[in-house]
């Protein structure tokens, strides 16, 4: 599941661990982790995520919609998790808990997430190959997202699991600077 990447806050995370402790009891990870790929991608749409966050609309229609888009997909309990936030007049709170469940998933499968910043586009056998480097050294799975970021100049910087490594031209420039900066003159 590739979460879109949200702020998650407290409370959707509260629900987010109480689904996924479900999920686990049930023995029904794959199905719900499978549910909140779909949400995500019922939840980009900005139609739908302006409607969950527009006070206009009671909570019954913003389930209604969820429902539309996805509910035939849905395995039992995330369809409860949508009752519950309905009504508990929460259903705003579901454009977080895919983000919040998949944080949940990596933790408890060993995988850490993050991203690598290149000056120009990485081809996905070097992603792999970065992704497998990073695995070894880490001892997790790591699993990383690409983007291009021409200011770079050269090389890359990797940020995962709170840490960034800065192999970047870049980045070899700005602690130049910074030495140079603080050295001092005689």
């Amino acid at each position: 599941m590739s979460a879109i990447a949200r702020r998650v806050g407290t409370v959707a995370r509260r629900y987010a661990q109480a689904l996924f402790a479900a999920a686990r009891e049930a023995g029904a990870l794959e199905q719900v982790r499978a549910n909140c790929g779909l949400l995500d991608v019922v939840l980009a749409d900005p139609r739908v995520t302006s409607m969950l966050a527009d006070p206009r609309f009671d909570d019954r229609a913003k389930r209604a919609l969820i429902e539309k888009a996805a509910g035939k997909l849905l395995h039992p309990l995330s369809l409860a998790l949508i009752g519950v936030l309905e009504r508990r007049r929460r259903v705003a709170l579901l454009a977080e808990i895919p983000t919040a469940f998949a944080e949940l998933d990596d933790a408890h499968a060993g995988r850490v997430r993050g991203e690598v910043e290149t000056a120009q586009t990485l081809d996905a056998e070097a992603l792999s190959r970065l992704e497998r480097a990073l695995s070894t050294r880490t001892g997790r799975e790591v699993r990383l997202s690409a983007h291009a970021n021409p200011a770079l100049l050269g090389g890359a910087r990797v940020t995962f699991g709170g840490t960034r490594l800065d192999a970047s031209l870049r980045g070899a420039l700005d602690a130049l600077e910074r030495r140079l900066l603080d050295a001092e003159l005689s």
